[in-house]
C-alpha cells in the first residue's frame, strides 16, 4: 500500500515539475538562438532600463548606466551627475516618466546618438495628451552612448522643451 502511495505521489510530482522543466528548456533554447537583438532594440532597452531605475528612484542602478568618463557641457562628470540624480530623487517622492524617442543614429557599431523628449511628473503619464493636466516638466535630451559590453551614457545635453514637442 505504501509503495502505491509513493508511486502516485511521484506521478503527481512529475506532472507539476515536467511543465516547468519544459518551460526552462524552451527559455534556454531561445536564449541560445542565433537571433540577436538589433542595435536599435538594445538602445531602446537601455532607455527603458534607465526609465525604470529613475521611476523606482534607484540612483545606484541609474549610475551604472553612466560611462566612467562621462562628461557634459555643464561640466558634470559621472560622480557629479550621480549626485544630481540623487538630489532630484531626494526632493521628488514620486517620479513618472513618459518618453518619446525622436532619433537613434548609429555613428559606428559601438557609438549611438539618441534624441528624445522626456516628460516628468508626480503622477502616472499614460499618454501625451494628459501632459497639460499633470503639469509635467518636459525636457529634450541628446545622448551620446558608447557600447562597452553594454550601452553606457558618455555625454548628455538637455534643455527645457514644450508639450507640443511630445505630440
Amino acid at each position: 500500500m505504501r509503495l502505491i502511495y509513493i508511486a502516485n505521489k511521484s506521478k503527481l510530482y512529475d506532472q507539476k515539475i515536467r511543465p516547468f522543466g519544459i518551460l526552462c528548456l524552451m527559455l534556454f533554447l531561445c536564449a541560445c538562438s542565433e537571433d540577436e537583438t538589433s542595435k536599435e532594440d538594445q538602445v531602446k532597452q537601455y532607455i527603458e532600463t534607465g526609465k525604470l531605475a529613475a521611476e523606482n528612484r534607484k540612483y545606484g542602478d541609474l549610475a551604472e548606466l553612466f560611462h566612467e568618463s562621462y562628461h557634459d557641457d555643464n561640466g558634470l562628470d559621472k560622480q557629479q551627475l550621480t549626485n544630481l540624480v540623487r538630489a532630484y530623487f531626494f526632493t521628488h517622492k514620486n517620479i513618472h516618466l513618459f518618453i518619446k524617442i525622436d532619433d537613434i543614429i548609429f555613428e559606428t557599431d559601438d557609438q549611438a546618438f539618441v534624441a528624445l523628449h522626456v516628460a516628468m511628473a508626480g503622477n502616472v503619464i499614460s499618454e501625451a495628451s494628459t501632459l497639460l493636466s499633470l503639469r509635467a516638466k518636459i525636457y529634450k535630451f541628446e545622448l551620446d552612448l558608447i557600447k562597452e559590453g553594454e550601452w553606457l551614457l558618455k555625454k548628455a545635453q538637455w534643455k527645457v522643451a514644450r508639450v507640443k514637442d511630445m505630440m
